[in-house]
């Protein structure tokens, strides 16, 4: 004990600008599942280190140039390229825009990868941050604490992306019980499995809930490896089983029955989403989200401007929608086939990236964060909201302290 003080003032002594830049990011992971505010601020602050320091310039080597660089570019450019001819400039347009700058963040961590840290303690932070906060959702549910807005959020002041993060976290921790050999170790990973997993079904994310579903593969895999399809199938019946308990899942499944059943029942030409409905507002969104692509397929309408289209285009009873809550049908409105391109380039580059170092920690990390930000985005725009753009943008980042980037030399 006399020791550690010495060694810790020690080693904060001979720390680099880039220990700081990357504690700033740990930092940032561990309050993600808090909100938005909180993690946003430890970035900046390490980008703002990042900035002033001048290893923006000076580490330039180790983000662009990189093969993974390419597409996010792309993804940098579009949305003002998109502003030059869209009709809401200065409203939702510039407000699209300058969500860009979630990249900042990406390549400010990519510029500190090179020294191959630690990445452990990034993925540990996010894991914490999730049970610190699954630990107050379930001192909601139990009464303990007050709930918020009669959600049993935590800290965190919404369920769409923290139930992204859920599953992530859920998957990961499947991944350390894989690879762990002691059991007790073991015994504790999956405890800690469990209680993400039950925070996870007593939210009311249906997104989540499908990519638990589709990623589920996965889990069964790392717990039980080798069982055979026959006994995964099962598995899977047993982990649908266990979401039924949740009286918020069964609400929920109940729900989405009930309103397709709605469009079923429907007149022609309003069912679908041809006629705005709160039965099921996506399919109204989705509907008129294709039918503007098909006019303007080549470029899209512009960054932003889907709003002012379904108000001159949809129906006048509808409320305003900012977008079509897909990922692939709000990079279609606005940029057309290439926003499209752009999209699936980014999310092959670095699934691809991932699915090769798939078997460490890093790279399943990665794995899973692709795919649950893209399944998700199927019902949701991910790569607008807040939480979801930003974790998107450090694993982006993150690719950098992949073998095969990180071995080459600058």
């Amino acid at each position: 004990m006399n020791i550690s003080v010495p060694m810790v003032w020690k080693k904060a002594k001979n720390s680099t600008i880039e220990d700081f830049i990357y504690a700033g990011f740990v930092c940032s992971l561990f309050s993600l599942p808090f909100g938005t505010s909180p993690p946003i601020i430890f970035a900046s602050l390490a980008v703002l280190l990042w900035l002033f320091s001048g290893k923006f310039f000076t580490l330039r080597h180790y983000y662009i140039g990189k093969k993974w660089f390419w597409p996010i570019l792309a993804l940098i450019l579009l949305p003002w390229i998109g502003l030059t001819y869209s009709s809401d400039v200065s409203g939702l347009g510039i407000k699209f825009a300058k969500k860009t700058h979630y990249w900042i963040y990406c390549l400010s961590l990519a510029s500190v990868c090179y020294q191959r840290r630690s990445f452990q303690y990034l993925i540990v932070a996010f894991i914490a941050g999730l049970t610190v906060n699954a630990f107050i959702g379930l001192f909601q549910f139990m009464g303990i604490l007050s709930p918020v807005d009669g959600w049993y959020l935590g800290l965190s002041s919404g369920y769409s992306a923290l139930s992204v993060f859920l599953v992530i976290g859920v998957l990961m921790t499947s991944f350390y019980f894989r690879e762990e050999n002691k059991s007790l170790n073991r015994f504790v990973l999956g405890l800690l499995m469990g209680l993400l997993f039950f925070h996870l079904i007593i939210l009311e994310g249906r997104a989540a809930y499908l990519s638990l579903i589709l990623l589920s593969p996965m889990i069964i895999r790392n717990l039980f490896h080798g069982i055979g399809m026959t006994k995964g199938l099962i598995t899977i019946v047993v982990l649908l089983g266990l979401m039924a308990l949740s009286p918020v899942v069964r609400d929920r499944v109940a729900k989405s029955i009930e309103q397709i059943q709605y469009h079923i029942n429907a007149p022609s030409d309003s069912a679908w989403g041809k006629k705005y409905s709160d039965q099921q507002d996506r399919f109204y969104m989705w509907n008129h989200a294709v039918k503007i692509f098909i006019k303007n397929p080549f470029l899209g309408i512009g960054t932003g401007d889907y709003q002012t289209e379904m108000v001159k285009t949809g129906d006048p009873d509808a409320p305003l929608i900012a977008h079509p809550h897909n990922n692939i049908l709000y990079m279609a409105v606005s940029f057309g086939i290439i926003g499209i391109a752009v999209l699936f380039w980014f999310f092959w580059e670095i699934t691809a990236n991932a699915w090769r170092e798939r078997n460490t920690e890093l790279g399943y990390f990665l794995l899973i964060i692709s795919l649950a930000i893209f399944v998700s985005g199927l019902v949701n725009t991910q790569i607008l909201d807040a939480n979801t753009a930003f974790f998107l943008a450090i694993a982006a980042g993150l690719q950098q302290g992949l073998k095969r980037f990180s071995n080459e030399t600058p």
